[in-house]
């Protein structure tokens, strides 16, 4: 097992459903590197990027989670932040968001993620941990796998993906390549496959959260902590398999339509048309949502360029399409099988994130949109 800190303290000191109370705030990395992993014995051994970043937010009734996937293109300001390799501080700088990783060294690294996720959100997390490759197959391996729609192919020879157009039940090396592929999606740019990662992660939200599903059973619940501790960096205060399951149970009887997957709201940068800027005003309106704890839904939201709505020819027997919606009036009022409710419920108090912002809930059924 391999932890970091990611705070002077290693925040919060209380393990368990005690350190869960209230609001929780996690960063997930997923990083570049293929050292130590199965793809390096290709001869590829990566670079030490974080190629992804979501930071996940639970609201303090654990009601409502927002997982916020940041592009790895976009171009910020990253703090100072301590390379422990070397005892320097690396000065602040302005680069493309998965440079923050490298910043800090093989140790320190991901408590430079979760500053720089702070300074462009003014979110703090009190948990973090770095996704390894084999980690995604292992865990997706630890549920049963998820199934994913595909619309139209996915032919991505740079991840070794191959998909027909229907529902695909995927695990393993498989689930990790899927997560991976670009070049396979949309129009082969990372929103693309930010949209295309919604689609497996909601597909695994549905799954996960459904009667009978890996909330209800705590051999499954176990699994899965035992997949996370031997494939992922974790900040020092998940060591334990308790406080790991204690997380995922924040989410038992969470209704679908309040489980939110985002991405953060970017414009192509005019200095580089292969680099991404922030997208200002919905970008503090996102940021001041996550700060006061808000309730939000996505009624004004469009998806993703790598997802699109599934259709009933595309549909797996046991899924509607997508949730009905103030929205969407023609949709299936009906919930899927073995699901509690797909229905969103949007209270006057929850407010309509900016239309700016793209992303889906768990409730939609969606299908990935290859490139060909």
């Amino acid at each position: 097992m391999q932890t970091v800190q990611i705070g002077a303290g290693g925040k919060p000191s209380k393990t368990g459903a005690e350190a869960l109370r209230g609001a929780v705030n996690f960063v997930v990395v997923g990083s570049d590197t293929r050292q130590g992993q199965t793809e390096a014995a290709e001869g590829d051994p990566g670079s030490l990027n974080n190629d992804v970043t979501m930071l996940i937010h639970i609201s303090a009734d654990h009601q409502q989670m927002t997982a916020v996937s940041i592009p790895r293109d976009t171009v910020v300001e990253l703090p100072a932040c301590v390379d422990t390799d070397t005892g320097q501080t690396r000065p602040a700088v302005r680069a493309m968001f998965n440079e923050a990783l490298s910043r800090g060294g093989n140790q320190g690294g991901l408590g430079c993620v979760v500053a720089a996720v702070k300074s462009l959100t003014g979110v703090e997390a009190q948990f973090a941990g770095i996704l390894k490759f084999d980690g995604v197959a292992a865990m997706s391996t630890a549920v049963g796998g998820v199934d994913v729609c595909v619309a139209t192919p996915i032919h991505d020879p740079y991840v070794g993906l191959d998909l027909e157009p229907g529902v695909h039940p995927i695990e393993g090396q498989t689930a990790s390549a899927f997560l991976r592929s670009r070049h396979g999606i949309g129009d082969g740019g990372d929103l693309g496959r930010i949209s295309n990662q919604q689609v497996f992660l909601s597909a695994l939200a549905r799954k996960v959260l459904a009667p009978g599903g890996a909330l209800s059973n705590p051999v499954t619940l176990y699994k899965l902590a035992k997949a996370a501790l031997s494939n992922m960096i974790l900040s020092d205060n998940l060591t334990s398999p308790d406080t790991m399951v204690s997380l995922a149970l924040t989410l038992r009887g969470i209704d679908l339509s309040k489980v939110l997957f985002v991405q953060y709201p970017t414009l192509p940068n005019p200095a580089d048309i292969n680099r991404l800027i922030v997208d200002e005003q919905p970008a503090q309106a996102l940021n001041v949502a996550l700060q006061t704890d808000a309730e939000t839904n996505l009624n004004d939201s469009s998806l993703g360029g790598g997802a699109t709505k599934q259709s009933p020819d595309n549909a797996a027997p046991s899924e509607a399409a997508r949730a009905p919606s103030s929205t969407d009036p023609d949709a299936p009022s009906s919930p899927p099988d073995g699901l509690t409710s797909v229905t969103p419920s949007t209270p006057p108090t929850s407010t309509a994130l900016p239309s700016a912002i793209t992303g889906q809930t768990a409730a939609e059924a969606t299908c990935s949109k290859g490139s060909g």
